[in-house]
């Protein structure tokens, strides 16, 4: 049993890696099914699949991996900048360091209404589109969240709204139930220096 974890966990990260599939459990789904593995038993957890995702950049794309964050994490910063007033954090692969070729850039924004966030995106003549962003702020259930999302060059930034009384709490990750990693401003332009 597992050998069969270990075989679709590495399958799962070279799709990943390769196909610029960003979601884990459609990665796991599509490794199991390409090694014909039905037994859902076998199937790796999260941190098995980052683990060989990490493996598989290191070795076969440690070079464009590198300049890919860059790219990712340097258009992080603008659009961070352009919202400054929303007091922005970046979540995600961008953040963690194990983002692929199509992921997108996660960003929370604080408003009183999402509505600031469409007037500031008008305002600046951003096309956009509004979409449900789903938010675990306990391990139960998660919250629908509204989300814009847009066009940075060829990045597709998700800015997800939080209301002003949900600034003191901290969503969850869920894949792990744990507490969701975010950077400032100043913290991502440290991690960029």
């Amino acid at each position: 049993m597992l050998r069969l974890r270990q075989q679709i966990a590495v399958e799962s990260a070279r799709l990943m890696s390769e196909e610029g599939i960003d979601n884990y459990k459609f990665a796991r789904k599509k490794a199991a099914q390409t090694l014909h593995i039905h037994n859902e038993l076998a199937y790796p957890d999260h941190d098995e699949i980052l683990a060989e995702l990490k493996i598989h950049q290191s070795l076969y794309q440690s070079t464009t991996h590198e300049h890919l964050l860059h790219n990712l994490r340097t258009t992080a910063l603008r659009a961070m900048k352009l919202f400054q007033d929303y007091n922005p954090k970046l979540t995600g692969s961008v953040l963690l360091g194990h983002a692929v070729e199509h992921s997108g850039i996660d960003i929370q924004v604080m408003a009183d209404s999402p509505e600031e966030i469409a007037m500031h995106l008008i305002k600046h003549q951003i096309p956009y589109q509004l979409q449900e962003w789903k938010l675990y702020f306990s391990k139960h259930k998660p919250k629908a969240t509204p989300c814009y999302q847009f066009y940075a060059g060829e990045h597709q930034i998700n800015l997800i709204v939080l209301s002003e009384n949900q600034r003191k709490i901290v969503p969850l990750n869920p894949l792990t139930g744990q507490t969701m990693q975010r950077a400032t401003l100043k913290q991502l332009e440290s991690l960029l220096a």
